[in-house]
């Protein structure tokens, strides 16, 4: 029966976040999940979010793989600038957000870059875990976060607290979060479409199936860039995108 309910809830995470556990170390925490009081979720149950939290990991922090935010603030907003009506926001993703570095990393190149953009720069974080979203929100960021950054911009634009930094309000760009499943699709009907959207290293815990199904979803809503992370199935990318090489990594477009 424990077996069953294990088996049963792995392909139950398979099937509503594309995240891939069959190793027998992934069979064992499940394990430990059930034995201790974990809920079993029947089938018109949503996931429990302290599952979803179990099966998912939020490693990151700010300015991690620099070179892609080096290219976002040289050749592409600065393309998309030019092209785009003044009236139409540059729309940026973030998929998964984590608890919101990715998303302040850009929003402080943008803040202190000397380049005035004539259209305002929305940027939008999303992550299955309510968890990690709430974090986002709050703004409040450790150590390990923020040991990427230099003195004068942890003074410039965050107020150090005991445990850690929170950050200040930023005047150049607009940054948001929420809640959602990069495979349901009406999260992303409501998203709307993207001019860039960062999506790094995810796909490593999909599967080729899942990997195709989420290349095909970003085209669907965007007209524009894609930044996958070196750990993602760039074999694919290239069959469903156009690739752009820069600096140390690959970014496509549409």
């Amino acid at each position: 029966m424990r077996e069953e309910s294990i088996s049963r809830i792995l392909e139950r995470i398979y099937d509503e976040t594309g995240i891939v556990l069959s190793r027998a170390t992934d069979r064992s925490r499940i394990g430990r999940y059930i034995d201790n009081g974990g809920i079993i979720p029947q089938p018109y149950d949503p996931l429990p979010e302290t599952l979803i939290h179990l099966v998912t990991t939020n490693e990151t922090y700010f300015e991690r793989e620099p070179y892609h935010f080096n290219f976002l603030m040289e050749e592409i907003l600065p393309k998309l600038d030019c092209n785009g009506d003044t009236a139409d926001p540059i729309r940026i993703l973030c998929a998964p957000a984590s608890s919101g570095e990715e998303c302040y990393t850009i929003a402080l190149r943008i803040e202190e870059s000397p380049n005035k953009f004539r259209r305002r720069i929305e940027i939008v974080g999303i992550d299955i875990s309510s968890e990690m979203i709430e974090r986002a929100q709050r703004g409040f960021f450790s150590e390990r976060s923020v040991h990427a950054l230099d003195k004068k911009r942890l003074e410039r634009y965050f107020v150090h607290e005991r445990d850690g930094y929170k950050i200040g309000e930023l005047n150049s760009v607009r940054v948001r979060f929420q809640v959602g499943n990069l495979f349901d699709p009406l999260m992303w009907e409501n998203l709307g479409r993207f001019d860039v959207i960062f999506s790094r290293n995810v796909m490593i815990y999909f599967d080729h199936k899942k990997n195709r199904e989420l290349l095909e979803r970003f085209k669907a809503h965007m007209d524009g860039y894609l930044i996958l992370g070196h750990a993602d199935d760039h074999l694919q990318a290239r069959e469903v995108f156009t690739s752009i090489r820069a600096e140390k990594g690959m970014i496509y477009r549409t």
